[in-house]
């Protein structure tokens, strides 16, 4: 097959490795007007690094008639995700920093499942969405959602490479988009070849889908990397927080949570709390003296 010219230096300057391939199949995929695979992408990583110009390249690809643009903390409300109706793709070029994603309607969407949608002062109907998910973002999104199922959908792609000034190309997006035929031989291919290999994913998606959950649930993490689950134990609140400030720097986890949603996220957990006239306390859960940052 021939790979143009542009698209293969689009690819030296993404230093081509299998992540580049995962990105075809991707678009492959978006193509379909099915939800069989069960999968939303995002793309993450700080700017000048071409996760914009490879979304206005996907949205060339797929047509604009043919995309919404639903940020996915809407996608609870009814009216917002009736714009995915018949639309191929739902693509947000950068989620808001600390953002918390509607959960349940992203895995639902991302699924294919039927729902009831309307757009104003019209009547209801039922929603069957196809449309895949692509997000670009600097930061990991808030998710309420601890479960596998929403993770095993993610597909996270990083664009770790910063091009500087003098290697940006303004007419980049311009150059690649007349060559919008090439690039879509080169995704149905690919599509055709992750139906044989079940979409294997780099290694370091999976990675970047650890770290996700890390930060999506910390406290779950914090609890089983450095305290003792113990019914006869009473922590002080403050020293518990103390704690986990100190092993969320050790981990390198910026977007730590305040004291009260900590205390709230114990509690999911099945931790009890109680207060005397001086203090707060954790019951059930027993800390460390000392937690070190560099753990």
């Amino acid at each position: 097959m021939r790979i143009c010219t542009q698209l293969k230096n689009l690819n030296l300057r993404l230093s081509i490795t299998f992540r580049v391939f995962c990105l075809f199949c991707l678009m492959g995929y978006t193509l379909m007007s099915h939800a069989r695979h069960e999968l939303f992408v995002m793309l993450i990583g700080p700017g000048a690094n071409g996760k914009s110009v490879f979304l206005a390249i996907l949205e060339g690809l797929v047509g604009e008639k043919n995309v919404a643009g639903v940020q996915p903390a809407n996608f609870s409300d009814k009216f917002q995700r009736a714009h995915l109706h018949k639309k191929l793709a739902n693509i947000v070029t950068e989620l808001k920093q600390g953002e918390m994603i509607a959960d349940a309607e992203l895995k639902g969407i991302t699924s294919g499942e039927p729902s009831t949608v309307e757009h104003k002062h019209r009547d209801p109907f039922v929603l069957r969405p196809f449309s895949t998910c692509w997000f670009g973002t600097n930061y990991m999104p808030r998710t309420r959602d601890f479960s596998d199922a929403l993770f095993r959908r993610a597909v996270i792609l990083q664009f770790n490479r910063t091009f500087t000034k003098e290697e940006q190309d303004p007419l980049l997006k311009d150059k690649l988009l007349t060559e919008l035929p090439g690039i879509l031989n080169l995704a149905l291919d690919a599509y055709d070849s992750a139906l044989v290999s079940a979409f294997t994913q780099p290694g370091s998606t999976e990675t970047a889908k650890q770290e996700w959950r890390l930060e999506a649930d910390q406290v779950a993490q914090f609890v089983d990397d450095v305290c003792k689950r113990d019914p006869d134990a009473c922590s002080k609140a403050s020293k518990v927080f103390e704690a986990y400030l100190n092993w969320a720097q050790g981990n390198g986890i910026k977007q730590t949570m305040s004291q009260r949603g900590l205390r709230d996220r114990l509690t999911r957990l099945g931790f009890g709390h109680r207060r005397d006239k001086t203090a707060r306390y954790v019951t059930g859960l027993r800390v460390p003296a000392r937690v070190s940052v560099f753990l």
